[in-house]
């Protein structure tokens, strides 16, 4: 089965434009048409296809658990052809030894089938086991050590606090105002995508990541022209008793922070609780969308306001 074009005809049929559907899943335009080209291998891994592919069929109203298994490869059996077998009525000597001879090989064989059997009886064992392991880590294997572009951060915190210095001084009397607490908001969820949004966060913004009872990978993507908008800006499997924080870059807007065993992990945004899965949702992996919206930004654009003429 095409899996592109299955997904393609079911958003023309709701004449849905790929920018809506972009809206709907949250998921990136170049993505949503690499699926429908089933250009797979252009993608961050076999984590996020399964991922994208559950999104998009969810949005245009097709199973996406019936997609992902075709994209895994489990096919329908085939139909096994009856063999036809011959009879022949008058055997000659030959052909008795022969059938004799073939009956005496096939018993000699039937040790190393049976073996054989034994074997790929084990090996399927192995690989069930070892599929329900990696229903609870990432799909994507991180590396040794975690990335952190502290340079970058760096930069960008510098060239983002350098207007504000420059700024008249009603702005700067604001920003010394009291800080009102960051607030972290549950927006909404579709299968294992998580909407949140914050405001009031604080420059720069810092993500505290504290395993509970089981390991758990933990990716954050942020789109900087460090990465070409492909990567991520941090990953790394947090283990039980080794919190993480992670420092984002002043100015970002946006963020995705990918969940492997969703159930084992909590974050903090600036101190605050993000509670990412309010109805219980389930376990597994999460997919957060999460917009920020800076302290700075809000007062400058309250003061922008109460300057103008009434």
């Amino acid at each position: 089965m095409n899996i592109g074009k299955k997904l393609r005809d079911a958003r023309l049929q709701r004449n849905m434009t790929l920018d809506e559907l972009q809206q709907i899943t949250k998921t990136q335009k170049r993505y949503l048409i690499a699926i429908e080209e089933n250009d797979f291998d252009s993608m961050p891994g076999t984590f996020y296809v399964r991922a994208f592919i559950r999104q998009y069929a969810s949005a245009v109203g097709l199973d996406g658990n019936e997609l992902v298994e075709i994209y895994d490869g489990i096919d329908e059996p085939e139909d096994i052809e009856t063999t036809i077998q011959y009879e022949t009525l008058d055997e000659s000597r030959t052909q008795m030894y022969d059938e004799y001879s073939s009956t005496k090989r096939f018993m000699r064989s039937l040790p190393a089938i049976i073996f054989s059997l034994i074997g790929l009886a084990i090996a399927i064992v192995v690989f069930y086991i070892t599929w329900q392991d990696r229903q609870a880590s990432p799909m994507i294997q991180p590396p040794a050590s975690e990335i952190i572009r502290e340079t970058d951060s760096t930069s960008s915190s510098e060239s983002s606090q350098a207007p504000v210095s420059s700024s008249t001084t009603t702005s700067t009397s604001s920003s010394s105002e009291p800080k009102a607490p960051t607030e972290v908001k549950f927006e909404s969820e579709s299968g294992v995508t998580v909407n949140m949004s914050a405001v009031n966060v604080a420059t720069p913004a810092k993500l505290e990541f504290t395993a509970v009872t089981g390991p758990c990978w933990v990716g954050v993507y942020i789109a900087t022209a460090a990465n070409n908008d492909n990567g991520y800006f941090y990953q790394e499997t947090i283990q039980p008793g080794q919190p993480k924080t992670v420092e984002v870059p002043a100015g970002t807007a946006q963020l995705v922070i990918s969940l492997g065993a969703s159930e084992y992990m909590e974050f903090k945004l600036d101190g605050q609780k993000a509670e990412f899965n309010p109805n219980n949702a389930g376990i597994g992996p999460r997919n957060i969308n999460m917009n920020l919206a800076y302290a700075q930004t809000q007062q400058l654009e309250q003061s922008q306001e109460s300057q103008q003429p009434q």
